[in-house]
């Protein structure tokens, strides 16, 4: 089954859901839920995301494209508000088949993009999601010398995954990093 899951509305949506030739619509939103063209056609579901913190909302975004796949063809199409630049970075991150984002009447389908870390930086944001760190800690927590984490540390802060204390003595997890690792 093609599963086309957008926080699109109008023209755009429909021009995305006929060309591909889409069975079902996931529907997001945050402040109002309007009936498409669509409706008609196929199933529709609407699933309000009723947060704008962005953790949060890529948490429930994630939710929705994991329990999406399983066995279907995944489809995004999304704007630049918001809710859609959300959409689009989990869409990323989960391995959605097509991405498309549309600009005022235009639909492109985008390149797919990954985020590649290492097994070791990816354990490095997981113990800072624990807490703040200092370098000997995630060390020990992660089993790397002092001198590799300051590698790996120094490539995730200028990733914007993590960020470092006011004091230079502590590493945190950046909100970037959180989104990463949900």
């Amino acid at each position: 089954m093609k599963i086309l899951i957008s926080n699109l509305k109008g023209k755009e949506l429909m021009d995305i859901a006929l060309k591909n030739g889409i069975d079902k619509l996931i529907s997001v939103y945050m402040n109002y839920n309007e009936t498409s063209l669509l409706d008609q056609y196929m199933t529709k579901e609407n699933i309000k995301i009723s947060t704008t913190n962005a953790i949060e909302a890529s948490k429930q975004l994630t939710d929705i494209i994991r329990k999406s796949k399983e066995g279907n063809e995944i489809y995004v199409a999304t704007d630049g508000n918001f809710l859609g630049s959300i959409l689009n970075f989990v869409a990323n991150k989960e391995g959605a088949n097509y991405i498309y984002y549309c600009f005022y009447d235009q639909a492109i389908q985008m390149p797919k993009l990954s985020i590649n870390l290492s097994e070791t930086k990816m354990k490095i944001l997981k113990t800072l999601e624990e807490s703040e760190q200092t370098a000997i800690l995630i060390g020990k927590n992660v089993g790397i010398s002092r001198a590799m984490v300051y590698k790996h540390i120094n490539s995730l802060m200028e990733e914007g995954l993590v960020g470092q204390t006011k004091q230079y003595e502590k590493y945190y997890l950046t909100n970037a990093g959180k989104m990463t690792i949900i």
